[in-house]
């Protein structure tokens, strides 16, 4: 019974982690770039949703986002 529990669980959230990552995809989207880009984690807000998006560089943050390497910045 505990393994049946823990099973349906299981499923649960993966399925809820699945809808986040298709909400993720539409709220941070990637600009293109292609180059060298020093690669340090970025955190940048949309500034249409407020949503709070981490990107592996800089670079490919879109244009008007507000960015920081500490954390979540405030959009503005």
């Amino acid at each position: 019974m505990k393994l049946r529990l823990l099973g349906v669980a299981f499923v649960l959230v993966s399925l809820c982690t699945l809808g986040r990552s298709a909400d993720a995809a539409q709220d941070c989207p990637t600009k293109h770039y292609n180059g060298s880009c020093i690669q340090v984690i970025t955190y940048a807000t949309n500034p249409t949703t407020g949503t709070c998006c981490v990107y592996a560089n800089p670079c490919i943050v879109p244009d008007g986002w507000a960015t920081s390497t500490s954390g979540c910045p405030v959009a503005g």
